[in-house]
């Protein structure tokens, strides 16, 4: 007596990894961490979304988020890397200007 024919298993095709666009901040721990490159002076901006963090950094035209992530990571923790929080910068904007109007 001859066996069943076995079917053939489906192929399962995974999708292929993308690369992650939001990382998590060094500062406050939120994933709200984004970058975004300037072509124009090949620099990269950081920017949370939670603390305001906000940094710039030189970049090579061949990064990628990841790299710049990598590399902002390695320069926040020596301490090497200067970056400010928009938020402050924004009052302080505000305090000038009015102390500006008030004494003219």
């Amino acid at each position: 007596m001859g066996k069943r024919r076995k079917r053939r298993k489906p192929i399962v095709r995974r999708a292929p990894r993308t690369l992650p666009k939001v990382f998590q901040c060094p500062n406050c721990g939120m994933k709200t961490l984004t970058i975004d490159f300037d072509k124009n002076t090949k620099k990269a901006i950081i920017r949370c979304g939670t603390c305001k963090l906000y940094a710039e950094l030189e970049v090579p035209a061949a990064h990628h988020e990841v790299d710049v992530y990598a590399k902002f990571l390695d320069l926040f923790y020596e301490g090497t890397l200067e970056y400010t929080f928009l938020e402050e910068e924004e009052k302080s904007e505000a305090q000038e200007e009015g102390s500006e109007e008030t004494l003219e």
